[in-house]
């Protein structure tokens, strides 16, 4: 079984590319380790897809719409 660390890596290696995808981080959900994803609205095929699919390798995906995300200048 892939640690929670090898799930996250091999989830941004699948869905990077994909329309709407933000990023990937762990979390936890009901006293275990989670995946939580990042998408920008909950239109795109990828959150559709993912709340389809509530395990990811085993572990727990929460889908979380949070818009486009750009850096802040300091």
């Amino acid at each position: 079984m892939k640690t929670i660390f090898e799930a996250k890596r091999h989830f941004r290696d699948l869905y990077r590319y994909e329309e709407g995808f933000v990023g990937v981080g762990i979390g936890r959900y009901e006293n275990s380790d989670a995946l939580r994803v990042y998408v920008k609205d909950a239109h795109f095929p990828i959150a559709q897809q993912l709340r389809d699919h509530a395990t990811f390798e085993g572990f727990p995906v929460i889908v979380e719409v949070t818009g486009k995300v750009r850096a802040l200048s300091a």
